[in-house]
């Protein structure tokens, strides 16, 4: 127990880190959000295909698309669902251009070796 109250006196002692973790929090509050609405439209198409799935493989869709696993068992097969792949597929790699560089020890406070 004494190990989460200095992580929690960590982070309220310093601003910026306080900051960094807001922005942390909004960027997953997003991307949630975006999931969710990828997954509303995901089964929106697959009713005008005339395919129904259960909400659980709608969220197993647009995770498995956004990561850029792409496992192809659960495929469209009209050009709106392609292309709605192709934005779905997009927006995840965009997202994890965003979060990768937010990797512990990539800071720049980092001793360098020589």
């Amino acid at each position: 127990m004494k190990f989460f109250t200095s992580v929690v006196g960590y982070v309220t002692a310093s601003r910026t880190t306080r900051q960094n973790l807001g922005l942390l929090l909004r960027y997953f509050f997003f991307l949630a959000v975006m999931v969710t609405a990828y997954s509303l439209l995901f089964h929106s198409i697959m009713e005008l295909e005339g395919r129904q799935y259960s909400w659980l493989t709608g969220f197993y869709w647009t995770l498995t698309v956004m990561t850029t696993l792409g496992f192809g068992d659960i495929t469209f097969h009209s050009d709106l669902g392609r292309f709605f792949s192709i934005v779905v597929l997009v927006t995840g790699v965009f997202f994890m251009l965003i979060l990768l560089p937010l990797r512990p020890g990539s800071g720049r406070g980092r001793a360098r070796c020589r």
